[in-house]
């Protein structure tokens, strides 16, 4: 179980951050990642064609209680994750909460611990979930090699499901 300060932290260290990339890294030493310059369709893996620990994702809280986010492609913000099916896909981020993938694009961050120094190799959470909003029981897992889709599956606790998001 996570305990509400951590979600509540990780909700403030990530919003006081303001543009700054992060990494999202799993605990079995995958991270989340695409093969090559993301555009609209392309499915996550666990791998990023920017290197390993190199900042991928812009993470911006939604401004709603509770807080939810929206994972954004580093360099294009236009970009962002989209839970499709059960996979993670760059689809054109929904900016006006009307479009299509507006609900799709909204993911829960919990984290077991909350750091507060922003310095690039840090972790702003660690042993963090990452959720699709409002699926109770569904968690992100990378799959056994980096090629393989990252997916939405039943939360196991795993070092698949488990993840630090890192500055």
């Amino acid at each position: 179980m996570h305990s509400l300060f951590a979600v509540v932290s990780v909700a403030v260290i990530l919003a006081s951050s303001g543009c700054v990339g992060v990494s999202i890294q799993s605990l079995s030493g995958l991270e989340w990642g695409v093969e090559t310059t993301p555009q609209s369709g392309v499915v996550l893996i666990g791998e990023s064609f920017r290197g390993f620990a190199a900042p991928d994702f812009h993470v911006q809280q939604n401004g709603q209680v509770p807080a939810s986010y929206i994972i954004r492609d580093v360099v294009n913000n236009n970009l962002a994750v989209t839970a499709v099916g059960n996979e993670l896909i760059f689809e054109t981020a929904s900016n006006s909460g009307n479009e299509v993938y507006f609900r799709d694009q909204l993911f829960d961050i919990a984290c077991q611990a909350c750091e507060t120094n922003t310095t690039p190799g840090n972790a702003a959470g660690s042993y963090c979930t990452i959720s699709p909003h409002s699926n109770d029981g569904l968690c992100v897992e990378v799959g056994a090699t980096p090629y393989d889709p990252l997916r939405i599956v039943y939360c196991n606790g795993s070092n698949d499901q488990l993840f630090n998001i890192v500055f």
